[in-house]
């Protein structure tokens, strides 16, 4: 049995989504073909597809697991690992409020978040899921097989170095904490906000990270496929329990020096925090910014901020630290909400404590459309809004604006 696998991460849910192409040697009418990567997983979740003519899917089954591997492995030995490196065994009894129950030297309850990794019969290769195929004659048949992996993701992280210009450095990080392997498996990473209902996870994706991985490969600009983008990673390993790393963007481009103020719905006084803001010729999906400012004596780390998805040709913002010869408060004057709806009109007062004048640009957080507002936004996303408000020493000025958001 033959096989071409594909991976697709998110970046917005922890799981994989798993294609595999099988060739099988099936026998004329109706056979049973055991499936040991299955083993364990939600067979709701898993879609079988003939490629080729003259043979049908009739089922899927999982064996006595009720579609998981805790209710297969009840009344089993297994072994647990907790994250505080304590090794618990013993029977498994299944759940009592929401925790894990093993009988060994003692009774114990554990909580699933504290597992590094569950060992258990079924996670040794012991299939207990099949599919049962009928063919119209004997022969070399070609299926699909996708299911879904719990816990796999991947992210990216940046590291920015500020000198007379900025240099932005990208990097994939792929995360694989589960015992599954994929070998020469085609990696496709999407961006953007996906919805996915995710029941409780699998014993078997429970296993600490083990260490990093660094290598080069070659990552092109990303596709958009409806509201998200597709990055194409290549033909990569992923490896159990391990996380990789991979370069994929290096930029250098000019920067303005400015104030940033960033604004929620809420009541209240915030930082301004010093800034710089440069355009950014690549998609960046959102990610950790580390930020270092380049000294004769070597790269300082000054901070870290997260970004969010950034669009090519778009303004890049990133606050460096607090500036406390400016003030910023944000005031709801009015609040609605309804079924459906809700409505915000907001009052941002800024002022200049210091002696010098500074251009400020406030970056309110919301959802929903502006209706109107004292001065003309710079810039405004589903997201967010920003206007740019230049302040002189000892002035004070405020911004006026209300939105409303109806789904």
């Amino acid at each position: 049995m033959g096989s071409d696998t594909t991976v697709v991460l998110y970046n917005s849910a922890k799981i994989g989504v798993v294609e595999k192409t099988l060739e099988l040697e099936l026998n004329e009418g109706m056979t049973k073909v055991p499936l040991n990567e299955l083993a364990g997983l939600n067979i709701a979740e898993v879609t079988i597809r003939p490629l080729s003519g003259g043979v049908q899917v009739l089922g899927v089954f999982s064996r006595g697991s009720n579609g998981d591997v805790y209710s297969a492995n009840v009344g089993g030995e297994v072994e647990i690992k907790l994250r505080s490196g304590e090794v618990i065994k013993g029977k498994f009894l299944g759940f009592k409020n929401g925790k894990i129950a093993v009988e060994g030297d003692g009774y114990y309850l554990i909580n699933p978040n504290e597992v590094a990794y569950f060992k258990a019969t079924n996670l040794e290769g012991k299939a207990n899921a099949y599919a049962v195929l009928q063919a119209d004659k004997a022969g070399k048949y070609n299926i699909s097989v996708t299911y879904r992996v719990a816990n796999m993701s991947w992210e990216s992280r940046y590291k920015l170095y500020i000198g007379d210009d900025a240099k932005l450095y990208g990097y994939i990080v792929l995360n694989n904490p589960t015992a599954q392997e994929f070998k020469d498996a085609k990696v496709l990473l999407v961006a953007g906000d996906v919805q996915l209902y995710q029941a409780l996870p699998q014993p078997r994706v429970l296993y600490a990270k083990a260490g990093t991985g660094v290598e080069t490969v070659e990552v092109g600009q990303p596709e958009k496929v409806e509201a998200f983008y597709l990055y194409k990673l290549g033909i990569v390993d992923l490896n159990p329990s391990s996380t990789m790393m991979y370069p994929y963007i290096s930029m250098e481009v000019p920067f303005e020096r400015e104030y940033l103020y960033e604004s929620w719905p809420g009541n209240g006084e915030r930082p301004v925090y010093e800034s710089i803001s440069f355009k950014t010729d690549k998609v960046l999906p959102a990610g950790i910014v580390e930020i270092y400012r380049e000294t004769d004596d070597g790269a300082l780390l000054i901070g870290e901020r997260h970004i969010e998805h950034t669009p090519k040709g778009e303004s890049l913002r990133i606050g460096l630290g607090r500036d406390y010869d400016l003030k910023g408060t944000t005031t709801i004057l009015e609040q609605k909400n309804g079924e459906g709806y809700a409505y915000y009109k907001i009052q941002i007062t800024l002022e200049n404590f210091g002696n010098e004048t500074k251009t400020v640009i406030v970056r309110h957080h919301k959802w929903g459309k502006i209706v109107s507002s004292s001065i003309e936004p710079i810039d405004e996303t589903a997201n967010y809004v920003e206007f740019k408000v230049t302040l002189k020493p000892g002035e004070k000025k405020d911004i006026v604006f209300d939105y409303e958001n109806r789904w």
